[in-house]
């Protein structure tokens, strides 16, 4: 065997193997496409899961704060009161 040969076998071997996976990825997609049509009846089977509450906020100056909110509403103005007096 020459090298031409050799060149030409494994030519045809890439070209036999890309058309396999060709010919499997085509079969794939009309597989799942057929398949979405058949399912779409069913697509409202399972109830959608309800969306979870909203907290209510409290509106007015004396709305309550958790105690973490109120330790870092404090922070911020101090370090507004840092940032303005230049430290």
């Amino acid at each position: 065997m020459n090298l031409g040969s050799l060149i030409l076998d494994g030519l045809k071997a890439m070209a036999l193997g890309m058309l396999w996976v060709f010919c499997f990825l085509s079969i794939m997609i009309v597989c799942m496409k057929v398949m979405s049509k058949a399912l779409a009846p069913f697509s409202n089977f399972l109830e959608p899961v309800a969306p979870a509450p909203k907290k209510k906020k409290a509106s007015g100056a004396k709305a309550a704060l958790s105690p973490e909110d109120r330790v870092r509403a404090l922070a911020a103005i101090e370090a507004v009161k840092l940032y303005r007096a230049g430290k």
